[in-house]
């Protein structure tokens, strides 16, 4: 690939040698023009990307035309239909205008000159195509980020989160910084670009220096967008160049429910606020999983805000009752530790299991008869070779079939709720056991009795979930959904010494 001119814009534009004087060059002095600066270069402290403010150079060149077509992009970038951007993004523009060329990590920022050259009706003498404004270069990568990071089909619940933080205005700097973070992190990976994901790296530790000023002001630290940027934050980490660390997300998913805790479900009356709410309930029913410890979202108060604060949808009374199985795994746990193991304790505990095991299997009747009303399931099972995203990069059909789902949110949702209950119907099996030790006369009833067939359904439903993660529809999101499912199957199948479905998985 030819080395890039490190020349000024105007020298480079007119194709005469530039001597490179800084900050100015002094061919631009000697012909009495303004010299526009450098592009960013790989010797640069920020790594090749940077977002620099030539406003008052792009309105001199561009005027009006420049400016109406800036509106433009700012208005219908940030604006999807069907889960896509519309507006002209990183990637695909770009992409195209360079005959199919990846654009390199400049090209995030400083985008293509021959592209935007083009897209504004500007010649090159008129001036060169990178001097748009910080906040154009902005939206242009939050564009390409909406796109290859939410799913395709409608935003609702914890999944529209992101389409209002792109769309809301914001000064809070660890915001900003975090929201280009994963911006970068999650175009670079989709992408493969190495430059791009070193500078999604540097973004991250910008972000986190942020934070931690805004947390150190008590009005900032009460803010919604602080909130969100230690949201943002946890989200970056599920990607290995930033969450290279063990548990690395898991400290950002309990960081900010003390952050919620800290302001109390009388404080959370904001759209932002609420929808915070939500993605961070998310998170933690899934971390609480994994660490088979009650998160604060389980508490009455917090439970009760679901219901109250006007945020109700087909998973409210799931997540109500999911999120209390994390703590009944605790109770457990505790059994014979800091918790007497005694009868009447493994009794109590079992019917709290049991009382949530129903409002999830009631959920669950509600949520089919509903989809069987508009004469559609949640899903159906088709042919393994019908995922072509996924069987282009697996070659293992241990398992033939797949669910495919009418769109990613219901996939998902079905996903969580089977691991609910894997996780429940696996302690209600372990303290029958307990008490059989107990009291070895004593046998579950029919009715009540955890087989192993039930279990191993819940962990095969989890692997037929996905295929359809990693086809297009699902975005980036799937691919960072397929975890917890993967690693969760992965340990049942070698605890049951099933080595064929446990190397299907990776394990």
């Amino acid at each position: 690939m030819p080395l890039r001119s490190t020349g000024c814009f105007t020298c480079r534009a007119r194709k005469i040698r530039c001597d490179e004087t800084r900050p100015s060059c002094q061919r631009c002095s000697t012909h009495g023009v303004p010299c526009p600066g450098y592009r960013a270069d790989n010797n640069s402290k920020t790594g090749g990307i940077e977002f620099r403010d030539q406003t008052g150079d792009t309105v001199k060149r561009a005027k009006d035309a420049y400016r109406a077509r800036e509106k433009e992009i700012a208005g219908v970038a940030v604006q999807r239909k069907g889960g896509t951007a519309r507006g002209p993004v990183v990637w695909g523009p770009v992409a195209a205008a360079a005959n199919g060329r990846v654009p390199s990590a400049v090209g995030v920022a400083v985008l293509a000159e021959e592209f935007l050259c083009g897209y504004y009706g500007f010649s090159r003498q008129q001036g060169p195509a990178e001097l748009l404004s910080p906040a154009v270069m902005r939206v242009q990568l939050y564009g390409s980020f909406m796109d290859v990071y939410l799913p395709r089909e409608s935003l609702r619940d914890h999944f529209s989160f992101y389409e209002t933080l792109v769309g809301m205005s914001s000064s809070q700097p660890a915001l900003v910084d975090a929201l280009d973070a994963l911006s970068l992190v999650a175009v670079g990976s989709m992408k493969k670009d190495r430059a791009v994901l070193e500078q999604s790296v540097r973004k991250y530790g910008d972000a986190l220096s942020s934070l931690g000023g805004a947390l150190a002001r008590p009005e900032a630290a009460s803010s919604d967008e602080t909130l969100a940027a230690a949201t943002v934050l946890g989200n970056c980490a599920l990607y290995d160049e930033i969450g290279k660390h063990e548990n690395v997300w898991g400290k950002h998913i309990t960081g900010g429910q003390q952050l919620i805790a800290a302001r109390g479900p009388e404080n959370l009356k904001s759209k932002l606020a609420l929808l915070l709410f939500s993605t961070t309930r998310h998170g933690a029913l899934i971390w609480s999983l994994i660490e088979r410890k009650a998160p604060y979202m389980a508490l009455p108060e917090w439970r009760e805000l679901a219901f109250e604060a006007s945020i109700q949808d087909s998973s409210t009374l799931f997540y109500d009752a999911a999120i209390q199985v994390p703590g009944l795994l605790q109770r457990y746990d505790q059994l014979g530790d800091t918790v007497a193991l005694s009868l009447e304790n493994i009794d109590d505990l079992l019917r709290e299991c049991e009382q949530i095991e129903q409002c999830l299997r009631d959920w669950l009747l509600n949520w089919e008869i509903r989809f069987a009303f508009e004469g559609v399931g949640i899903y159906e099972e088709c042919p393994i070779d019908d995922f072509a995203t996924f069987t282009d990069s697996v070659q293992d059909r241990t398992f033939e079939t797949a669910f495919r789902f009418p769109e990613f949110p219901i996939a998902w949702l079905a996903s969580v709720y089977w691991l609910s209950m894997f996780h429940l119907r696996l302690n209600i099996q372990s303290l029958h056991k307990l008490r059989h030790e107990l009291e070895t006369d004593w046998l579950p009833t029919a009715e009540s009795a955890v087989e192993e067939d039930e279990l191993s359904t819940y962990i095969t439903n989890l692997c037929r979930c996905i295929p359809f993660f990693c086809e297009p529809i699902s975005s980036s999101t799937g691919h960072i959904g397929i975890f917890l499912p993967l690693t969760t199957a992965a340990g049942y199948f070698i605890q049951h010494a099933r080595w064929r479905e446990a190397s299907a998985t990776g394990a």
